[in-house]
């Protein structure tokens, strides 16, 4: 499991049962690890990482999308720079096909700079060519294109381009019968 780079409050106590928690959610023992996790909060209900620990809980192995959205927002609240959340909430939420929660909490991570650029801007080319507006998708794999520091990511960039080019043709070409 990621981490969160900053923690606000790092109590040693706490970090103990979020590896205790981790080590029962690794072995399958959900009930346990909540009861663990909500423990720790009751001590420390600012604490971003249990927040997160129990949203990543939520989302890969219970599948309690509505709890997990719930604690990785939290986890944002509490340590605004944790990029993992962002990015797990922003891969939860595109799943979940809510696009306008995705743009707004890419344009907050975006004025922050919390976020790699490039991840920024190719979440939002792939958006808006869900949303079939092209034009707006090409200038967004460009710009993270330009923040790309990454060759593979950089090649998968223009093959984005490349796509959503030809989606572009594709429904702006009208055929025309000759005469």
């Amino acid at each position: 499991m990621k981490k969160c780079k900053k923690m606000v409050i790092n109590d040693e106590s706490i970090e103990y049962l979020i590896s205790l928690a981790e080590d029962a959610v690794f072995e399958g023992d959900y009930n346990l690890a909540s009861r663990l996790l909500y423990n720790a909060l009751y001590d420390e209900p600012g604490y971003a990482k249990l927040h997160y620990t129990l949203a990543w809980m939520y989302h890969y192995y219970q599948f309690n999308e509505v709890k997990a959205i719930r604690h990785y927002e939290l986890s944002l609240y509490f340590d605004p720079t944790c990029d993992y959340a962002y990015r797990q909430l922003v891969e939860l939420l595109m799943d979940k096909k809510r696009y306008d929660a995705v743009n707004s909490l890419l344009q907050k991570a975006e004025n922050a700079g919390h976020l790699d650029k490039d991840f920024i801007y190719e979440t939002l080319g792939n958006l808006a060519e869900k949303q079939a507006d092209f034009g707006l998708a090409i200038k967004y794999y460009r710009k993270a294109l330009m923040h790309s520091m990454d060759n593979n990511a950089s090649k998968e960039l223009r093959q984005n381009i490349k796509r959503t080019k030809f989606k572009k043709f594709k429904t702006n070409w009208r055929w025309q019968r000759q005469n």
